[in-house]
């Protein structure tokens, strides 16, 4: 039976509850009986489906983390293998020859960049030159709500969920 068969279900056995005339008890708790054993069974289905994606979702997560370190070796290499290249054009350049390489595949020259670097604590620049950046306390604001203060725009928010062990 389906998850949502087993839903409507439930709320076909909830409406004989709550119907006027009540329900027949011994057949109530018959058709009880068996919703929850499907319940039951079908509970163990999610379970069992839920570990088997989280035992993908850490094989994923060691993936991804054997992936980004060998992303940052080869960063790195790239970063190695443009600064040698930046020398041979510097060293070219020193000894009088032009400082730029034309081939039919590529052409390299050495570039220039411009970039801003600060040396002291961003408080000490001038205001225009700092960014503020301003977020919402949610720790604060969840103790605050939690012993009963008002904060005008926010609220707790309950939710249930199940819970594995």
């Amino acid at each position: 039976m389906t998850g949502h068969e087993l839903m409507k279900e439930a709320g076909a056995l909830i409406a004989l509850l709550e119907a006027p005339e009540g329900a027949d008890a011994d057949a109530f708790d018959s058709l009880l009986a068996n919703w929850l054993d499907s319940t039951d069974d079908k509970i163990t289905a999610y379970w069992a489906v839920l570990r088997r994606m989280g035992d993908e979702m850490d094989q994923l997560r060691d993936l991804e983390g054997t992936l980004q370190r060998r992303r940052h070796y080869i960063d790195r290499q790239a970063e190695r293998v443009k600064a040698l290249a930046t020398e041979l054009l510097a060293a070219r350049e020193a000894l009088g020859e032009e400082s730029k390489v034309r081939t039919p595949l590529f052409s390299a020259w050495l570039g220039t960049t411009k970039s801003v670097e600060v040396s002291v604590p961003f408080e000490e620049l001038e205001p225009c030159y700092q960014r503020v950046v301003v977020a919402v306390d949610k720790r604060a604001l969840m103790r605050d709500l939690e012993v009963g203060r008002e904060v005008a725009g926010a609220s707790l928010v309950e939710s249930r969920g199940v819970r594995w062990r």
